[in-house]
């Protein structure tokens, strides 16, 4: 029975769980009932905000115009044995090509370029024909003339504005350059598996899919931008993973797309983890993740920014999303402020929230149970194993399993009387010292013997148990005084929290 995957290609209204808990709003539907397909990949807007995108399923480029899609170029197949239509390499007109695997489409000189993989070439549209650009269409690693050009499933795209064409030579771990005759170089060897491409700001962003992390090339260097490489143990395998936080702390899984926004904040299809991921300046955070149940994103491979929305190929899903790239804003905190980064970076990151959608109340006081609570979902929230040493701490509260997991990592040791005191304000020593155990936990804090002077008039004040602590806040920057003053005992509001959980994630 022949297979049909129908896809309307609809800016979703599904389920995305962003990093506040919100969910993406509903948009409108873009040729519902008309796309026939069902793995889009690349994506790119001509002049007039139509959007072009890449079918690898049908083999075929569609243009979506308000509600309604048609053929762009290429024809779909008869269908295989899968049912999957069957592709060819054939330059024609738009309506007679044949792709065999188009991946990704960018704006090069007059028209678009289209990687198309399987065919081990990159195709060339324009006035209403389909060309081959560069590529023998025979796999290999060859540079020269476009006719003598050799590629090994060339899949990301990008172009510098200036006539060069960047090429991910994903089977030959490479980077390619082609002018606008054709002529290709080898700019960037040793990658593995790369595959997203996208130029910003005289620099190439580059998704290295095998090796989990986003590089940037610029000048002739390669640097890592954002992911931990863990070589697994086969030869030439990597290990994915998913955190956010500092960019060199970060892990992705095999991410396929990206793109960079115009304020240099870079996007990620963090296809291996489901969710659409953001690098702004050293921080990573999630953008989108398919909550229980929803239908997306499953495989997102492909990226487009555009104002403040993305466009998220989704080729398991049979889906185009949008999300939106806008921060959540609290009317409260004033730009500029001296906490005001440290609450975005942190509400970015999902760690706090606000009392709520628009206001996050600098000033009020934060509780016990609130400190212990983020520090858990740092680690993942990790399901609670031990026993409740605490006797005010009930069963099945917001808080019941992070102050359990607290208690049994050494990170908290409640009061005298067998109480943990959740609901009470937490004190600017008590943080730092929860902070600070947090720390010994991951190796870190005062090793052997040590001696540094508080500089503050108050530092005497300092409870026995904090003081160490306190000293270890101060030297690395975590905690900096209050009106020249520790003020120890003195209630920790949501700004200073926010700010010393924040200096303590960076420092």
């Amino acid at each position: 029975m022949k297979k049909q995957k129908y896809l309307s290609l609809l800016l979703a209204a599904v389920m995305l769980l962003a990093v506040c808990g919100t969910v993406t709003a509903p948009a409108a539907a873009l040729g519902a009932g008309d796309f026939h397909g069902g793995a889009p990949a690349g994506a790119a807007f001509t002049q007039d905000g139509s959007l072009l995108v890449c079918d690898t399923w049908n083999k075929v480029v569609w243009k979506v115009s308000g509600d309604s899609a048609a053929l762009y170029a290429g024809v779909i197949g008869v269908p295989g044995v899968t049912g999957e239509p069957v592709g060819a390499y054939h330059d024609d007109a738009a309506e007679r090509a044949y792709f065999l695997e188009p991946w990704a489409i960018v704006p090069f000189l007059d028209g678009f370029a289209v990687s198309d993989a399987l065919a081990n070439v990159v195709r060339y549209i324009a006035d209403g024909k389909v060309y081959t650009f560069t590529g023998s269409g025979k796999a290999g690693t060859a540079d020269g003339n476009a006719a003598d050009a050799s590629f090994r499933h060339p899949t990301g795209l990008a172009s510098d504005g200036n006539g060069k064409l960047y090429i991910a030579d994903t089977g030959n771990g490479a980077i390619r350059c082609a002018d606008e005759q054709g002529r290709v170089t080898t700019v960037v060897r040793g990658l593995e598996s790369p595959m997203g491409l996208a130029w910003h700001d005289g620099a190439l962003y580059i998704a290295e899919t095998g090796r989990s992390r986003i590089c940037r090339w610029q000048d002739g260097a390669l640097e890592t931008v954002a992911g931990i490489s863990e070589a697994a143990e086969a030869v030439g395998e990597y290990i994915g993973g998913y955190a956010d936080g500092a960019a060199a702390r970060a892990r992705f899984d095999h991410p396929q797309g990206i793109a960079v926004g115009a304020d240099s904040t870079v996007y990620v299809a963090d296809t291996g983890n489901s969710a659409v991921r953001a690098i702004r300046g050293d921080l990573v955070y999630t953008v989108a993740r398919g909550a229980d149940g929803a239908p997306a994103p499953v495989s997102p491979c492909g990226v487009l920014v555009s104002d403040d929305t993305l466009y998220v190929s989704d080729r398991f899903a049979s889906d185009i999303l949008t999300c939106s790239t806008l921060a959540k804003r609290f009317a409260d905190v004033e730009e500029g402020a001296w906490y005001a980064e440290a609450v975005e970076r942190m509400s970015l990151l999902g760690l706090i929230r606000g009392v709520s959608d628009t206001e996050f109340y600098p000033n009020g006081a934060t509780s016990r149970a609130m400190i212990v609570t983020i520090l858990w979902r740092m680690e993942g929230a990790p399901e609670a194993s031990g026993t409740n040493p605490f006797s005010d701490v009930e069963t099945g509260e917001w808080y019941t399993d992070a102050v359990i997991w607290a208690a049994e990592n050494k990170i908290v040791e409640g009061y005298e009387d067998g109480t943990f005191r959740p609901a009470a304000n937490i004190t600017r020593e008590q943080l730092a010292a929860i902070l600070y155990r947090f720390a010994q936990g991951k190796g870190q804090g005062f090793q052997g013997m040590w001696s540094f002077r508080l500089d503050f008039p108050d530092a005497a004040e300092i409870s026995d148990w904090a003081d160490e602590a306190m000293h270890w806040m101060v030297m690395q920057g975590i905690i900096n005084g209050k009106d020249g003053k520790l003020v120890p005992k003195g209630d920790a509001s949501r700004a200073e929290s926010a700010t010393m959980l924040c200096n303590f994630l960076f420092s």
